[in-house]
Formats: structure tokens, sequence, C-alpha cells
């Protein structure tokens, strides 16, 4: 640890520009400056750095501005800041990057009137540049300037917290079930009666509509199954389906609670109760075009671009709507990289769920999060049309199923 370097930095709403100079020069204080309207994410970037490296332990002092800082009072207030822990004995190095640009100007101005140490963090392009207004910055990175030494610290978590969303799950193992998906990835026909199975008009749950009572779930888990005797044999051995003389059906590892609810004149829905269903629910969605989630995961973690690769997490405050699931999230550097994964098709009206994807990767990884829409089957083509001009304006990636087998499609495409 860098023993005596004070670290002073403008806060604004995006807050990984904060974080990821913490961590490269763990410092013993850690000054904030910020507008009242942005002051929860002071706290917010010392526990995303302390998560990150638990090495990172400074103290932290927030200095309050006025809500529309001027070049004048942010120049005044750094420069106080400078004096002050120069006072005690310790480095300044000035992080110019956050706020708006009058702020970082004053910033700027006050390190070079004081001859100290400043920089400008550059999250997209993951590196550093010295401000050039007092000691050389490598003096005190050495003389690799980009996140690369330091990067792999960052964790799905960590960025989640930087950017105000506390709680995020470690998701769900998804190599059991990568065989499967690998096969409805090869053999269209194959995915394609699997889903009449499940949702087709003949199917179990015809479009989508899934059992209400105990004794339903019980008397759909008897029904045999349609389903290619491939499809039967590799959904039996993850668990999915049941078989037995020659019919395939769903299993039902919790029957002996759902039959004791069917038989209870008293029953009442609860959480009981849909934990019982969980993984009917599961094995029908799943088996209805939830292994597509699993398909682009098991392309991200082989693509060798991304880390802390994540399926199934929830994100948010537990309770009835404070916590969403999911599909796929991971780390790209210090970037949180998101994927919603869609089975599409000629019918399908997706471009409206474009918005609400922005928000949730957002929500996790702030303005830099890298967005990939990543749908099965081809979508008409007017949706096509509709899709890609607002995926273009929500710098968002849209993939298909012949494009995420090649590790290219996941390098970050220049603004």
């Amino acid at each position: 640890m860098n023993s005596n370097i004070a670290l002073i930095q403008l806060v604004s709403e995006q807050t990984m520009q904060n974080v990821v100079p913490a961590i490269a020069l763990k410092p013993v204080r850690l000054i904030h400056l910020l507008p009242p309207k942005v002051a929860a994410r002071s706290g917010q970037i010392s526990e995303a750095a302390r998560q990150a490296h638990p090495s990172v332990k400074a103290d932290l002092e927030n200095i309050q501005l006025s809500e529309m800082p001027s070049l004048v009072e942010t120049r005044d207030a750094v420069s106080r800041a400078i004096s002050n822990v120069a006072a005690e004995g310790l480095l300044p190095v000035v992080n110019f990057t956050g706020g708006t640009k009058l702020m970082s100007i004053g910033a700027h101005e006050a390190a070079a009137a004081a001859q100290a140490t400043s920089v400008y963090v550059d999250t997209e392009f993951r590196h550093f540049t010295d401000g050039m207004t007092g000691k050389p910055l490598t003096e005190l990175l050495g003389t690799d300037l980009s996140f690369t030494p330091f990067q792999r610290v960052f964790t799905v978590n960590a960025i989640a917290v930087a950017n105000g969303c506390t709680r995020v799950t470690g998701g769900k193992p998804f190599a059991t079930y990568k065989i499967l998906s690998e096969h409805f990835l090869r053999n269209p026909a194959d995915e394609q009666a699997s889903w009449e199975a499940m949702y087709g008009h003949k199917g179990i749950c015809p479009n989508g509509r899934e059992p209400r009572s105990p004794r339903d779930w019980l008397n759909l888990c008897d029904k045999p199954l349609s389903l290619p005797s491939t499809v039967a044999n590799l959904g039996s051995s993850v668990g999915l389906l049941a078989q037995s003389e020659g019919s395939t059906t769903l299993a039902c590892p919790r029957h002996v609670q759902l039959e004791s609810m069917a038989n209870n004149p008293r029953f009442r829905v609860g959480p009981e109760f849909f934990q019982a269903i969980a993984p009917l629910q599961f094995a029908v969605a799943f088996l209805g075009g939830g292994w597509w989630e699993i398909a682009v995961a098991d392309s991200v973690e082989k693509s060798g671009r991304f880390r802390d690769i994540r399926w199934s997490i929830s994100a948010g405050e537990r309770g009835f709507g404070g916590s969403m699931e999911e599909d796929v999230v991971a780390v790209d550097g210090v970037q949180i990289a998101y994927f919603s994964c869609k089975r599409g098709g000629a019918g399908a009206k997706l471009t409206r769920q474009l918005e609400e994807m922005d928000a949730s990767a957002k929500r996790l990884g702030g303005a830099f999060a890298r967005k990939f829409f990543c749908i099965y089957l081809s979508v008409s083509p007017s949706v096509q049309r509709s899709l890609s001009h607002r995926a273009n304006e929500l710098h968002i990636c849209l993939l298909g199923s012949q494009d995420i087998p090649n590790p290219d499609v996941f390098s970050p495409k220049i603004r």
C-alpha cells in the first residue's frame, strides 16, 4: 500500500472513475467533493473499493459543494484539501474526472497551482492519463497506466455496489445444462419440438399458461410429453424429465409436498407452494426456451474475454418488487457486461424490451455497462429494423444464434 497518499476526487453520478484509482493507488485518505444530489455515491465508492480489494482501508472525508459548483468554488475547495493533507504529511493526488466540465477545470487548476499529481480516469478505454500538474503519475503507478495490472479484482458485486445496487446473488451453476443447450443449438427441429411440447397449443402449458393449484401441477406431471428421444434422454440425465416404461414426463422432485398440499382442505397459496413448484417451472421454462440463456453464458465463457460470469442472478433488495432476476451478467475489464436473452420468432415483439434492458444494465453497471440483446430465432423484417434502430441509439449489441459461437462478436465497438 502507498502509505501516504490522499486521493482527492470529484464525485458525480458515475462512480467507477472514482473506484478504479482508489484500487490502483490504495490511499490512506479518500476525500470526496460532491454536490448534495450525489451525496450517497461517496459511501458506495468507498464500499465498492473495499469489496474489490480488502486492503483498501482509506479514511473517508466528504466535502459538500453547492448544487451547481462553479469553477472557482471547486478550485478553492480542492486547493484547501490539498493544503490540509500536505500539512499532515500526506501526498495529495487529484482525480479531476468526475463532475461537470467547470468542476474538472477547477480541480485541474488547483492541482497545477499546488504542483500536485493529478489524474484523468478513462473507464471505457481502461487507462489513466497524467494531468501533468506535479510529480509524474508513473512514479506512483509504474510505467503501465492501463487498468490491466489490477482489473481482475473487480467482480459483479463490486461494480454493482459502486452503482448503488447493494445486493447481487451468485447466480446458478450452468455447467450441468450445457450438453442439452448445445444439442438445442445444433438441432433446431428438436428445439422447436420441445417448445411445442411446453408452450404450443397442444403443449402442457399452452401460450405460457401454468397451473394454479397443487393438484393441477400434479396432473401436469402425469402427462406424457411428445419429445425427441435425444431431448428426453438428455433432459432426464439432468433431472428435468422422468422416463418410465417408454413414457417421458416432467420430473417432480417435490411430489410429496405437492400431494400434501393438494389433500389439505385448508391449503392457501404461499411461499411453500412456490418453493414446491419451482423445479417444475424451471423445467418448463428451460425446455421452452430458457436453454438459450445457457447457450449464451457458455459462449461468453468460451470467448475468454469475460470474468465472473453469472447466470440467473437476483439483483436488488429482497422482497416483492425489490429484486429482479437477470439472465447473464459478467465483467469485462472494470465494466459490467449485461446479456438479455430472448427466444424470438417471427411474431415476437421485442423493441420495447430494449428499454427495460437498458435500465437494468445501467442499474448494475452504470453508463459504461456493455449491453447485448441475444435473440435465438429471427424476427420479422419490420421488427428487425425497429430493433436495430433503437439498439443503435441505446448502444446495445444485437446477437443471434449464428453470432455467439464467434468470440469476436463480444469485442467492444468504438462509439
